[in-house]
């Protein structure tokens, strides 16, 4: 996988503007609020079909109706051209001059793996930014996926819209078993997906905590779910209904989904112990390090070929023991690396400066 050239148009602080990559570690230079992370945002559009920051209406740029991000990429001795317009109510995606009818059609192309500082919060954070990074891992490997939560999400907001609307004494609950078996259904295939993820990624992620601590800490992650049942798709969706009509009464007191993959969650142990609490400050992040090599390694295994690596000014949050670990790991990758300084003890094979959202 190999990106060669990306294109953005009024995206955020970007008029009209072309990014040149090459082979090996590409450098985006520049003083913060330049507009880095921003050229980091519109490749991830290639992989997820968003960005990472807030929707789509908020990349467009300032006083403008629409965006455009267009990124040439090579995969598999194929050469593609991908083109993105957005203005903040619908996309147009064309592949290859091809329009797609769906976001999904796009993902499975191109993948990337993200490192940004926010995601130092994976193990201390709140389970939303475990749910996430789970989600946002898994659809570049099944496309279809994405379509499972846009669906979930829709039936989870009508009906929490109806237990919020509705006053215990007097409401019309009519459809509320209809939400709860849709509830399930697509619910139980999420958990199994994620679940089916999290089996395959924590073998890669506990051999390179093992590397990464010489041999001293084991990593242990597990999948928690409200709905407990480790067999199949209707397995989990019996034990799904099941646990919503437990909940039942609760959820109309208290006017909240209590139950389904929105309120799952991810584990982390080391040694035993459960990171979230007994881990220093290190450890959460050579944990956050070894889950994203632990992702590259299962695109790898998928794909046939490495993700490109995208780093936003992760550098400068590391020490140097975990910094050579990274570099180590991403040797031989197409990488994209953002930074205010460049740091002189390394070398890169190509420099980008920004400022003020310009190539100079």
């Amino acid at each position: 996988m190999k990106i060669e050239r990306l294109s953005l148009k009024n995206f955020r602080n970007y008029e009209d503007e072309t990014l040149n990559f090459t082979d090996g570690t590409n450098l985006i230079c520049g003083k913060n609020g330049m507009g880095k992370t921003n050229a980091l945002e519109a490749i991830y559009y290639f992989s997820q079909g968003r960005g990472f920051r807030g929707n789509s209406k908020e990349a467009i740029r300032s006083g403008q109706e629409s965006a455009s991000v267009n990124l040439a990429f090579s995969s598999k001795d194929r050469d593609f051209e991908g083109y993105i317009r957005f203005d903040g109510k619908q996309k147009k995606i064309l592949l290859n001059d091809i329009e797609l009818k769906k976001t999904s059609q796009l993902i499975g192309n191109f993948s990337c793996v993200l490192f940004t500082p926010d995601e130092m919060n994976l193990v201390k954070g709140s389970p939303d930014v475990r749910r996430r990074f789970m989600d946002s891992s898994i659809i570049p490997l099944r496309p279809a996926y994405l379509s499972l939560l846009i669906r979930y999400n829709l039936i989870l907001k009508q009906k929490s819209s109806l237990l919020r609307a509705s006053d215990i004494r007097y409401a019309d609950y009519s459809m509320l078993p209809v939400f709860n078996q849709q509830l399930a259904e697509t619910g139980s295939k999420i958990i199994s997906v994620r679940r089916s993820y999290i089996e395959r990624i924590k073998g890669p992620a506990k051999e390179a905590q093992l590397e990464i601590s010489s041999g001293a800490e084991s990593l242990d992650i597990s999948y928690s779910s409200g709905v407990h049942s480790e067999g199949n798709i209707e397995d989990i969706k019996e034990a799904f209904i099941k646990k919503l009509s437990e909940m039942e009464d609760s959820e109309k007191e208290n006017k909240i989904c209590f139950v389904g993959p929105h309120r799952d969650d991810l584990v982390f142990k080391i040694n035993g112990k459960n990171a979230r609490s007994f881990a220093s400050q290190g450890q959460q992040r050579s944990i956050v390090i070894c889950m994203k090599s632990a992702q590259m390694e299962l695109l790898k295994d998928e794909t046939g070929e490495y993700p490109v690596l995208l780093l936003d000014d992760i550098m400068s949050e590391l020490d140097r023991e975990r910094r050579d670990f990274l570099t180590g790991k991403i040797e031989g990758k197409q990488v994209i690396i953002t930074c205010t300084d460049i740091d002189k003890g390394r070398t890169y094979d190509n420099i980008i400066r920004i400022e003020n959202g310009r190539v100079i």
